[in-house]
């Protein structure tokens, strides 16, 4: 099924809503600088895009195969996993998880929290080297969770590369960074004058 519509109604809502562009660089978790920076709490945190972000990512994790449950690191991959597993209710009825940064020091000490019942398909906000996805990857191997693939909002580039090199896992992603490269020299053109 083409989602076209969905898809250019969320590119539109990342342009308006969560893509921040400074003449000041901006340092990423990952240590890179950069001008622009995707806020996707932003989009997230809004039914419309929380809906459209689910619905699209289903449908890219229909190709990687029949996953069963999804999840990643916190907090990027909670709400993306928790609105995919609601809108999957009545036809996969996906599980949703997150891994945590940190096992927990109280309670019983879960580093996974949720049910990642096999296969898993890992998902993330913003992928740049991949190295949230990994941490997330490395705990579902620690369990022996088999797993699809990773599914990413925006690949910022070398995630895809880095995760096939390091791990042979399949990424796919909604839009590459290059996707928004147009808007994010408009907007710095425009901070320029």
């Amino acid at each position: 099924m083409a989602l076209v519509y969905e898809k250019a109604r969320l590119k539109e809502l990342i342009i308006q809503n969560a893509l921040f562009v400074s003449l000041e660089p901006i340092t990423l978790s990952s240590g890179l600088q950069t001008h622009h920076y995707y806020d996707l709490k932003k989009v997230l945190s809004d039914a419309e895009g929380l809906r459209l972000v689910a619905v699209l990512m289903i449908e890219e994790m229909t190709k990687l195969g029949d996953a069963k449950s999804v999840g990643g690191l916190e907090t990027g991959a909670i709400p993306i996993a928790i609105a995919i597993s609601r809108e999957s209710l009545g036809s996969e009825n996906m599980h949703s998880f997150f891994v945590r940064k940190q096992q927990k020091e109280h309670g019983l000490g879960n580093l996974i929290e949720g049910d990642p019942v096999e296969p898993v398909v890992i998902v993330d906000d913003v992928i740049t080297k991949g190295e949230s996805v990994l941490k997330a990857i490395n705990a579902m191997k620690a369990i022996r969770k088999s797993m699809l693939g990773v599914v990413s909002i925006i690949d910022r580039g070398g995630g895809k590369e880095n995760l096939q090199a390091n791990w042979k896992i399949k990424h796919v992603s909604l839009f590459e960074d290059k996707d928004f490269e147009e808007v994010v020299k408009e907007k710095l053109s425009k901070l320029q004058v």
